[in-house]
Formats: C-alpha cells, structure tokens, sequence
C-alpha cells in the first residue's frame, strides 16, 4: 500500500539524521509534536543545550524543511525549545553511543 501523503512527510522527517550523530533527529529527542494538516507542517525543534549556535540550528532545521518540501510538503512552523535534564540525559547516552567523529 501506498502510504499518504501525511505518511510520507512524517517517514521524511523521521528519516532526517543528525549530522553528526548516526541517528534520526526524532530517535535523539530533537523533533516532537509533528502535525501535518493537509501538506501543511508544525513541529517543534528540542535542542539539548541553549548555547548551541544559529548556524547549526539552521542548518538541521534546513535539513528538516528539505525532507517535508521533498514530499511535496511545506514547514509552517518550527518552534525550538531546549530539552529537560531527563531529556538531555538520554540525549547524551544515545549521542555518546552513536558519534560518527
């Protein structure tokens, strides 16, 4: 079967990796509350520290937007916010486990 093309816009963003973690960005907590009206996206980007610069938080941000407009989706909003410390824990054992570097 086919999957729709919701289907196929939320399997694009699960299938982002980090660009330097051999691990989807939604496995490593960075990507929650995905919605997809229409061809229509909301997501909220969690990054595991505040400090982290715009440059990369453009960049994988860019890489998200890439994926959805590759399905023929568009981004209408990307909210960031910053991981709790239960969720920067995990975070950092799944980074440490899997650093491609």
């Amino acid at each position: 079967m086919i999957p729709s093309n919701q289907e196929q816009i939320v399997i694009a963003i699960h299938n982002v990796e980090h660009p330097a973690i051999s691990m989807s960005l939604v496995d490593l907590g960075m990507v929650r509350d995905i919605q997809v009206k229409e061809k229509e996206v909301t997501m909220t980007f969690v990054l595991p520290f505040s400090a982290i610069p715009q440059a990369v938080r453009d960049h994988i941000i860019n890489s998200l937007r890439n994926a959805v407009t590759a399905t023929g989706g568009t981004v209408k909003d990307v909210k960031v916010e910053v991981m709790t410390d239960e969720e920067r824990q995990s975070f950092l054992q799944k980074e440490q486990a899997n650093w491609k570097g």
